[in-house]
């Protein structure tokens, strides 16, 4: 049977990025326990000194995260939530968290606190396993420290889960070393063909071209299907994101085959689908390779090397203007939620707000732009993150990410999968087209 998997686009957050735009300052490591944080202090039981116990599940694969968990979240939240003991379980990431958290809801056994993803929200609310925050968040005043509530909103009006808002600032580019460039003699590419023809330069020059993530599909996965599709025809992006397309899409066609041209061409390194995220990484900044498909949740940490700058996807037709169309990570149901069976639902909210807004410390602290208030002054941004938001802002369109809001769990699993295999340039496009075109069919309703 097909069941609708939609998770809504939320463009309306481009408001949310004009409003927010102004910047961070650096701040020391914190946590939110201080005055930038909410007042979520509580009290054990009258004539007890008993705590409170709740269960934390949340992701704990990337570096930030750790950073965020080990640096913000642990160290304050005795102070922040004296009359509560806190057990913290970590949760993996992907598949992994999906499965975890399937697995709860099927026993009945939910974590007080976990992190809400896209690809298993719909289980969570048909057995009515998460809260509904909108009232709470509300009440209590929290909701007054976002920019625009509206971002928070899945489609049926409701919040589910909090954040930082960090997330809608991140969207992939090209990261470039300008002396390898320069070195070459290869001009930043305003068009796919110019991208394939400096790849090709930079390559014969003895310089891998490009470097992205690309083990189990992790390119492909979570932008790169997406930009060679928006770069050719951002409708038809917007289409399948809201479920209104399929892989017959003649334009959906066409992206798929770009990323097969892209391997075929050799812009990637040999194994690029076996690639790890830190190998991968560890490649550009040692700069054995020109250029870095990433989303800019890695640029303040590039901007560190001053020969380093980025350019926007280069288009594939006058449909496409990356001034006016953009991929914004994120999706209203990524952040902390509740369990709506808590047997300490104001306890529970208190730490959810309390990790949201540990997350807008950290992401603070490292100069990006966050959606959430943490009551600290604003700084000026460095050159090239002011390049960044003086870009990204004003951009019409932000679509959302196809892999977080219109991919189930096993869908998802399944571009993992075919991705990877395009990688490798012995994966013909209209292999991936059928496999993948077939389950989506079977697991997405849309519009025919």
């Amino acid at each position: 049977m097909k069941t609708l998997r939609l998770l809504g686009v939320v463009l309306m957050a481009g408001a949310l990025l004009v409003a927010a735009a102004c910047g961070s300052s650096k701040s020391n490591t914190q946590s939110p326990s201080n005055d930038a944080a909410p007042s979520t202090k509580t009290e054990t039981s009258a004539g007890s000194d008993k705590k409170i116990k709740l269960r934390v599940v949340t992701i704990t694969t990337d570096e930030n995260r750790i950073k965020i968990m080990d640096n913000y979240i642990k160290p304050g939240v005795a102070e922040a939530l004296p009359g509560v003991e806190v057990e913290f379980e970590p949760g993996g990431g992907g598949e992994d968290m999906a499965n975890k958290l399937k697995t709860y809801n099927a026993s009945g056994d939910m974590p007080d606190v976990f992190w809400s993803d896209a690809g298993y929200f719909t289980p969570l609310k048909n057995t009515g396993n998460i809260m509904d925050l909108t009232e709470a968040i509300t009440a209590d005043g929290f909701i007054d420290k976002y920019a625009v509530t509206d971002a928070l909103k899945h489609i049926d009006g409701k919040i589910y889960a909090i954040s930082s808002g960090a997330d809608t600032y991140f969207t992939p580019v090209i990261f470039y070393h300008k002396e390898l460039f320069e070195q070459a003699g290869v001009q930043v590419p305003t068009t796919f063909d110019e991208l394939i023809d400096i790849s090709k330069t930079l390559k014969n020059s003895g310089i891998v071209p490009a470097v992205t993530p690309g083990k189990d599909g992790w390119g492909p996965k979570l932008y790169m299907l997406q930009q060679m599709i928006q770069i050719g025809d951002p409708q038809a992006m917007i289409d399948l994101v809201n479920n209104r397309t399929d892989f017959d899409n003649p334009s959906v066609q066409a992206g798929v085959a770009r990323i097969e041209q892209l391997a075929k061409e050799g812009v990637f390194p040999d194994g690029i689908a076996n690639l790890d995220y830190g190998p991968a990484m560890e490649m550009f900044t040692s700069k054995k390779a020109a250029m870095l498909w990433m989303f800019t949740w890695e640029l303040p940490n590039l901007a560190v090397d001053e020969n380093v700058d980025f350019f926007p996807f280069p288009s594939a037709s006058d449909k496409y203007d990356p001034n006016q169309h953009v991929q914004f990570w994120g999706s209203p149901l990524n952040g902390y939620a509740v369990s709506a069976n808590t047997k300490h639902p104001e306890e529970a909210i208190k730490l959810a707000e309390y990790m949201a807004m540990a997350d807008a410390l950290f992401f603070e602290s490292t100069g990006a732009p966050i959606a959430l208030d943490t009551g600290n002054a604003k700084a000026e941004p460095g050159p090239l993150m002011k390049k960044f938001v003086d870009w990204y802002n004003p951009i019409p369109t932000k679509i959302a990410s196809f892999a977080l809001n219109s991919l189930d769990a096993r869908t998802l699993a399944e571009l993992s999968t075919q991705g990877a295999r395009l990688l490798t340039g012995q994966y013909p496009a209209e292999n991936f087209i059928e496999e993948f075109g077939k389950v989506w069919k079977e697991n997405t309703w849309f519009d025919q």
